[in-house]
């Protein structure tokens, strides 16, 4: 073997060595480059997986809330119609009390009217008597 025919196959195989090498740093960068892809698709399912949580809490929470608002307006409701038939039976009692009212007046100006006539009478009968 000549030497120049053994530098060529000790240059061949250096290329071997080499390219096996960057075969195998290739290999390796791309086993990192998927490692991270599949981190990056691990990471993107958690945060997708917490928001569906955060967005179910708060759909659940909205929902409890509603349905206090929900609870208080009946009770308001209620209560505004017991204000309603209260004040209806101040206005009535009020009414009656008033045509009462109406009525003892007449009767007390009738009597005073009557009272007055008998006075009156009395005073005639009296001039009458001393005259």
């Amino acid at each position: 073997m000549s030497k120049s025919h053994l530098l060529k196959i000790l240059a061949t195989g250096g290329l071997i060595v080499l390219l096996s090498a960057c075969s195998q740093e290739g290999q390796r960068v791309s086993e990192q480059k998927q490692d991270i892809d599949k981190q990056k698709d691990e990471q993107k399912q958690l945060i997708e997986n917490r928001g569906g949580e955060l967005k179910t809490a708060t759909e659940q929470e909205k929902k409890e809330v509603d349905a206090t608002i929900d609870s208080e307006k009946k009770q308001l409701d209620l209560d505004k119609k017991a204000l309603d038939e209260a004040k209806t039976a101040v206005d009535k009692t009020t009414n009656l009390e008033k045509k009462d009212i109406d009525r003892q007046v007449d009767i007390d100006k009738k009597q005073v009217d009557a009272n007055a006539r008998e006075v009156k009478t009395k005073i005639d009968q009296y001039a009458k008597k001393h005259q």
